[in-house]
């Protein structure tokens, strides 16, 4: 009697790990949507890597579905606009950002011109590419919800202005 309950509890222990396991490998393969996902610059050749890492928001993007527009920031300031996707092409348009002096600008001003270079992406796993023709030109990463709030606020921000037009600048 003891080995038959030793037996059934060896199948439903490795019934459960078995389960356990698919599960986690078919999550793991998935590919993050671009739309409704928090991205971070992970390599870009104009950018050292110390500049991105400095704060956990620098050199992020999120794009919202619901009113096709992208937020972000750069390592100073924050901008905004529209996109427009057709399957796999992306053209970015009518970028607005506020306009704050730091150092390191050169930065902002690489990243801001690579934005305007994107013309198609693609996403493997948590990591999205963007090229221009074949050239990419960026590498981000998918982050946590966490900086989410700041990007998603700055957008939903904008949607609020008064006059239905962006703000360029936004006081904190």
């Amino acid at each position: 009697m003891l080995l038959i309950l030793q037996v059934r509890y060896e199948k439903y222990f490795a019934a459960a790990a078995l389960l356990m396991m698919m599960a986690a490998c078919g999550s793991a393969g998935q590919d993050k949507k671009l739309e409704g996902t928090t991205w971070k610059l992970a390599k870009m050749e104009a950018i050292p890597a110390a500049a991105v890492g400095k704060e956990a928001d620098f050199f992020t993007l999120e794009f919202n579905a619901a009113d096709t527009m992208v937020a972000g920031r750069t390592n100073c300031n924050r901008f905004f606009g529209k996109y427009e996707l057709k399957g796999k092409e992306l053209e970015l348009k009518n970028l607005g950002m506020t306009r704050m002096a730091c150092p390191d600008m050169q930065y902002e001003d690489a990243f801001v011109k690579m934005l305007d270079e994107v013309d198609r992406f693609e996403i493997k796993g948590a990591e999205l590419t963007l090229f221009d023709d074949h050239k990419a030109l960026a590498v981000f990463k998918a982050v946590e919800k966490s900086l989410r709030s700041s990007n998603s606020a700055d957008a939903e921000y904008l949607r609020q202005s008064p006059t239905g037009l962006p703000f360029l600048y936004k006081a904190e």
